[in-house]
């Protein structure tokens, strides 16, 4: 019992190592040996946890995304109309994906990975998709969205989302400029999608 208790928190000490790893200097730059020394443990036992950095990174993923992701969607006023339920959605992952070093590394990271990884990564937002999809879906049957193939607007609102992200983490300060840079992207995002602009 107390061996896989030890296992389970030596476990659970790598995926936050991991996190604290890409934080300070990012998931291309970590090393699976980098993880191991953190925690104290030989590349033996991490071995015996993880096959890979990856593989670490697909768990640490799907462990902090979906409670993050349920956090910002509970956030927003379900109650607003769809544009504006939209713009908010937008604003709130723009400062998420511009700010914090998981979605930031899951901007610049998981395009470089395996397919698999990316697949699991995929489903570890999954909640976060379906509800920017079920908005759109509101604005289109509500006459305030135009009506696109369901995939080419996903695709469009994700590279949006990206781009503001993109711009925050590239600015001087991100801190005083994330603000800013989210509200033009809901901005961007909205007129994108909505009638008045067609």
């Amino acid at each position: 019992m107390a061996t896989r208790q030890h296992s389970a928190e030596v476990h659970t000490a790598l995926l936050n190592a991991a996190r604290d790893l890409i934080a300070e200097i990012g998931y291309s730059e970590m090393s699976h040996a980098d993880i191991a020394a953190m925690v104290g443990i030989g590349r033996t036992t991490f071995y015996e946890h993880f096959s890979s950095k990856e593989d670490v990174l697909v768990e640490l993923v799907r462990r902090d995304l979906p409670p993050k992701t349920d956090e910002i969607i509970a956030s927003v006023d379900v109650a607003l109309p769809p544009d504006e339920h939209l713009a908010d959605l937008a604003r709130r992952m723009v400062r998420y994906v511009g700010t914090d070093h998981i979605g930031l590394m899951l901007h610049t990271d998981v395009p470089h990975l395996s397919q698999e990884a990316q697949r699991s990564i995929s489903e570890a937002h999954r909640g976060l998709t379906s509800e920017f999809a079920g908005v759109y879906r509101e604005g289109v049957m509500a006459g305030v969205f135009r009506n696109m193939p369901p995939r080419f607007a996903g695709r469009m609102m994700e590279q949006i989302i990206m781009a503001g992200g993109k711009a925050v983490m590239e600015s001087s300060e991100p801190g005083n400029e994330v603000d800013g840079i989210a509200n033009d992207t809901a901005e961007l995002l909205v007129a994108a999608f909505s009638v008045r602009g067609s």
